[in-house]
């Protein structure tokens, strides 16, 4: 079994488990988007430092009042 049918495979039983049913002319393109759904949750999903927290990275000093 090649990873596309793993990929597609596991497509089918989440569809299967939600109930959903997806015509067969659209079935490529909801593959398609899973595929990349699946590569960005991975990237998303790693150790992060201190710094890359986002009130880490921007300031507000801009935006802050002085009154």
């Amino acid at each position: 079994m090649s990873s596309q049918d793993g990929l597609e495979h596991e497509l089918d039983v989440l569809l299967a488990k939600a109930g959903a049913t997806v015509p067969p002319h659209l079935k490529g393109g909801i593959l398609a988007g899973y595929r990349d759904m699946k590569v960005m949750a991975a990237k998303v999903r790693q150790p992060r430092t201190a710094a890359s927290e986002p009130s880490n990275v921007f300031s507000l000093k801009g935006f802050a009042r002085t009154e």
